[in-house]
């Protein structure tokens, strides 16, 4: 199944490299960053660290396709299904469980499905962790450090 993520990889950069040389620069590291800390989170939950990985790189699909943040999650859900079935790779199971997590990936108030957590959560870490202008709103800090502490963090 490795072939199917190396695709994804492969469109997903082509939509990155048609940004900016600063959006270019913040889209490959958040969202190669959120993927992978979704890969790890969905280990530790016990679900599918390949489904995960593809629903933290396709998280801001719409953000990056169309350069605005207003209403990205739910705007880049039919962006993400058309690109993951014109891959013809993921099952219509497996493309409903990303999408939808794309979907939700803004509503961190709420608790939806374990691969929209894991997305949540991931997306939390990175732009904590990397992004010099994001910070963790006080309404998130709960869920913030709870992800921290079982990924064995310390503060």
């Amino acid at each position: 199944m490795e072939h199917r993520s190396k695709r994804l990889r492969a469109e997903i950069n082509a939509l990155i490299d048609q940004c900016s040389p600063a959006e270019i620069r913040f889209f490959y590291h958040h969202c190669y960053g959120v993927a992978k800390i979704c890969a790890l989170l969905a280990m530790r939950r016990g679900v599918d660290p390949e489904i995960a990985y593809a629903a933290g790189l396709l998280h801001d699909i719409y953000q990056i396709t169309a350069r605005t943040t207003d209403d990205h999650a739910v705007k880049g859900a039919p962006v993400a299904e058309k690109l993951l079935r014109e891959l013809g790779t993921y099952s219509d199971s497996e493309i409903t469980q990303i999408v939808n997590a794309v979907a939700r990936h803004s509503s961190k108030d709420e608790v939806q499905e374990p691969l929209d957590e894991i997305v949540k959560d991931a997306d939390l870490l990175d732009h904590d962790l990397n992004a010099e202008d994001a910070r963790v709103a006080s309404r998130q800090a709960k869920r913030y450090y709870a992800a921290l502490a079982e990924l064995g963090c310390v503060l």
